[in-house]
């Protein structure tokens, strides 16, 4: 769900980056921006599914399970017990979508804006969008 809503933000974001440029093709690059963000979202999940069905243990034939049977679905093992494996289920669920994020912040700064690649350029105009937002909801 916070997916949808970072897509949604991040076509906002360019879509204004587009027009304060003065760019051509303001749709298409809004467009090729949320695609983008879903292609490496996507991409970066199976890689995180890749590395849990590699490094996890095998739940086995032994393991079977009623359908009605809402107990803890844990393995009783693997790469996600105790710390490590709290931090490494946050770090799954974040890494998606901040490699989607810095992938269409990349294609923003280095083709729209033309812009050299430094935190501050690839973050540029995340808080005026924002309060544009805000100002959005305000009423005369």
């Amino acid at each position: 769900m916070f997916g949808g809503v970072l897509a949604i933000l991040i076509a906002i974001w360019v879509f204004r980056t587009t027009t304060k440029a003065k760019t051509s093709n303001v749709l298409l690059w809004t467009a090729g921006a949320a695609i983008l963000f879903f292609v490496v979202q996507i991409l970066f999940y199976n890689i995180n599914i890749f590395i849990i069905d590699g490094l996890g243990s095998d739940v086995g034939g032994e393991y079977d399970r009623d359908l009605t049977d809402i107990g803890d679905r844990k393995d009783g093992g693997g790469i996600q017990d105790g710390f490590f494996g709290s931090v490494l289920g946050i770090l799954f669920e974040l890494l998606p979508l901040f490699m989607a994020w810095l992938s269409v912040a990349f294609i923003r700064t280095k083709y729209i804006l033309k812009e050299d690649l430094n935190v501050k350029n690839l973050t540029s105009g995340l808080t005026s969008m924002f309060v544009g937002i805000k100002n959005s909801f305000k009423t005369n």
